[in-house]
């Protein structure tokens, strides 16, 4: 059995669908099936690492109508796909499914081209946020009976497939010392989801670095549309010559997110918000804190860690929040609530994580 699975959107969001594929592996008894992954340039090299995926296809909507056409129409014609998954991005590809008849189309209906061209589609009140973003993916088995009945297993998680050996080698590449914890701060995210400030983070490596100098060596780790989110980072860390000498930034962009993967997976700890670094750092293992909106399609329930132990640590403003899907704004009692997560809070955290 053949299953394309379409997800050409964030990397994030990308990585959440593996554990779709992780679960049709283990129910569906059957050595020859084969799962593709059909993602976006920027996910690509990221998910040809995780577990449960046996092919990685680029498709780029930046390519013009035609070539992104004709490029489906040849690949739908070649591999001759038996099921067909849409979890989001690139409407295109549903219409290709559908012209090449492929016996179950399956997956998320919300916009009008997966109604006409899904024939095994589900709905699903995602805004309800009544468990993970994997989980409501997993669901989306139900189109091959595969029914979880609101099992969680953690072993379907997003993982990836990267050793450790690898993770020394790029701390070397990048002058880390073996003796010091490596703490990776990426304050940088996309979307509309509320974030802590950036002088926060730096007053947070600070708090860090002077708990033990001799202990910590940070990257803040940052792609070119972070730049506003470095701003005030980087101005709070540039009253203090000894703790400039332990900060490195890392543009992603110029290394690539393989490297920066393999440099992830030396950390000791990831620091950031809700964006997909943070699911990078859950999918290695790597300790964590993620800071989260209360905001009720923002958060942590949602999108926070799919794996949750005492190394994977949530901090969310301590506030009751009444919204829903955006933040009120000046009307609400508790704005902004996100200043009120103190930088002893994502301390203590931190410290929680690393034991």
């Amino acid at each position: 059995m053949k299953i394309l699975i379409n997800r050409t959107d964030a990397i994030g969001d990308c990585l959440l669908s593996t554990p779709l594929a992780r679960l049709l592996k283990d129910k569906i008894k059957d050595e020859s099936v084969e799962i593709t992954f059909l993602v976006s340039p920027r996910s690509g090299d990221l998910i040809g690492l995780c577990e449960g995926i046996d092919k990685v296809v680029i498709y780029d909507p930046k390519w013009s109508w035609f070539k992104r056409l004709h490029f489906l129409g040849e690949l739908f014609k070649k591999e001759r796909y038996d099921v067909f998954f849409h979890l989001g991005g690139a409407l295109l590809p549903l219409y290709q499914a559908w012209k090449a008849r492929i016996r179950i189309r399956a997956g998320l209906q919300s916009k009008w081209a997966t109604f006409l061209f899904l024939n095994k589609g589900q709905r699903q009140s995602r805004r309800l946020v009544t468990m993970h973003e994997s989980d409501y993916n997993m669901d989306l088995a139900q189109a091959l009976g595969i029914h979880r009945h609101g099992e969680r297993l953690e072993a379907h998680g997003p993982k990836l497939n990267v050793s450790k050996d690898e993770g020394l080698k790029a701390r070397r590449e990048e002058g880390i010392e073996d003796h010091k914890k490596l703490v990776i701060v990426h304050p940088g995210m996309s979307g509309h989801t509320l974030n802590w400030a950036s002088r926060n983070y730096g007053r947070l490596i600070e708090r860090l670095y002077e708990d033990d100098r001799e202990a910590y060596r940070f990257i803040v780790s940052y792609t070119p549309s972070d730049g506003p989110y470095l701003e005030g980072l980087k101005d709070y860390i540039s009253s203090s010559e000894d703790l400039q000498r332990e900060v490195l930034f890392f543009d992603g962009s110029k290394k690539g997110l393989i490297h920066f993967t393999h440099l992830l997976t030396g950390a000791d700890l990831f620091i950031g918000p809700s964006t997909g670094t943070t699911h990078m750092a859950n999918a290695l293992g790597v300790a964590q804190v993620g800071i989260y909106s209360p905001i009720k399609v923002q958060s942590s329930h949602r999108w926070g860690p799919y794996r949750r132990d005492k190394k994977a640590q949530v901090v969310v403003p301590d506030v009751v929040c009444g919204e829903s899907t955006q933040c009120a704004g000046a009307i609400c009692p508790y704005y902004e609530c996100m200043a009120k997560i103190e930088v002893e809070d994502i301390f203590k955290a931190a410290k929680r994580a690393l034991k």
